[in-house]
């Protein structure tokens, strides 16, 4: 189920940490280059401003003079996407724009530093990708009414409002329907550019779909570096710096492995009325770990199964324990009480810095692991209808 997947960027949910002994300033001469230049109204002198390309951390800097700004970006490998800010330090919600590049002319103007309802003109890309930027712009038209949906979503969530988070969710879906008929009539009109390219990879998620729209570009489009990073994976383009996203209740240590046939990580984890539990309160008997949130759209769908194989099985040497990566207990408890999960519920109410998720190297939810009475792992990764049908061929 992708519906709380609806309302993810591409770009903007993840923050590209560049390390600054890798950054590249480039200046070869002989190179193809983009040349973006600017005029920036109200904007103070001597404000630096910085291009640079998140994959590899190239960059270019400039200082703006009498409101205007050049900044010279080498294009060895064809056109990519690049980020470019204001200021040494800018907010990320106000500082900074996303723009596609090649070897040519782009040209900015704008007012102030945030970059905010900018326009943009020269060559024929600069001129795709204003297109592409326009429909896609958070801060105008659908995509406001996009990101708003979206804030008020998770926030809906934070609390356990599932009611209006379903509410929110339909908007949102309506929203990204509307935004992604825009992004294939651009693609369909425009099978040779490198704006093409950029949306393909990252807004087609259907393979096949996707494998159809390469297979329709022209030359020019996959001949850009994201066409040639898409199709050559680790080969053409190493990655010299770190990506990492920007998670509060990310875990700062390292995340465990678990193995089919191999002991199940102990564990200690608190129950709704505090009560503590651990792997050894379960010795003897088949324990499935279901790990889940109250916010966890794509949840939401297994639990009709995971209540028919707890009804099945709760009186045959058999216990559900639910783990939730919730943060808040009143969200998590009204989701409980929500959704009649009847079997165990257990959480430290740290988000994904859960220590249970940790030692048994949960990334992404919802995930299961189903344990046997001498604490092996039997199974992991169970869905829909084979829950039921593991456990019958294990418990007769």
């Amino acid at each position: 189920m992708k519906k709380y997947l609806l309302f993810l960027g591409c770009l903007t949910a993840i923050s590209a940490h560049a390390q600054q002994d890798k950054k590249q300033k480039l200046t070869t001469l002989k190179e193809e280059k983009a040349v973006v230049t600017g005029f920036l109204k109200n904007a103070p002198n001597d404000s630096i401003i910085t291009l640079y390309e998140p994959y590899s951390g190239e960059v270019d800097t400039a200082f703006i003079k009498n409101q205007r700004f050049t900044l010279n970006m080498p294009m060895p490998k064809g056109g990519s996407m690049y980020i470019l800010k204001v200021g040494r330090n800018p907010d990320p919600k106000t500082g900074g724009m996303i723009l596609y590049l090649e070897s040519g002319k782009m040209h900015i103007e704008g007012n102030g530093t945030t970059l905010k309802n900018v326009k943009l003109s020269g060559d024929k890309w600069a001129k795709e990708w204003m297109e592409v930027a326009d429909f896609l712009d958070e801060s105008k038209g659908s995509g406001k009414i996009l990101a708003e949906t979206k804030a008020k979503y998770f926030k809906a969530m934070e609390i356990g409002d599932e009611d209006a988070a379903d509410e929110y969710n339909r908007v949102g879906d309506s929203l990204m329907k509307i935004q992604n008929r825009k992004i294939r009539s651009f693609i369909q009109s425009h099978p040779n550019s490198g704006v093409t390219g950029y949306l393909a990879t990252c807004y087609i998620k259907n393979r096949k779909e996707r494998d159809s729209i390469v297979a329709g570009m022209g030359e020019h489009a996959k001949s850009s570096r994201i066409m040639k990073r898409f199709l050559f994976p680790g080969k053409y383009d190493p990655r010299p710096m770190t990506l990492s996203v920007d998670t509060a209740s990310t875990p700062s240590g390292k995340k465990g492995v678990i193995t089919i046939g191999k002991a199940a990580p102990d564990f200690s984890v608190p129950d709704t009325d505090g009560k503590m539990l651990s792997l050894a309160d379960f010795k003897g008997k088949y324990l499935f770990i279901d790990f889940w949130a109250s916010w966890c759209s794509p949840c939401k769908p297994q639990i009709p199964f995971l209540k028919a194989a707890n009804e099945k099985f709760k009186d045959k040497n058999f216990v559900m324990l639910a783990v939730s990566l919730d943060s808040k207990k009143e969200a998590w408890t009204k989701a409980i009480e929500k959704h009649e999960l009847t079997w165990l519920n257990a959480s430290h109410l740290k988000g994904w810095a859960e220590p249970v998720a940790v030692a048994y190297g949960i990334s992404a939810i919802p995930s299961n692991v189903l344990i046997g009475p001498d604490g092996t792992v039997l199974a992991m990764g169970l869905y829909g209808d084979m829950i039921e049908k593991q456990l019958e061929a294990l418990i007769k």
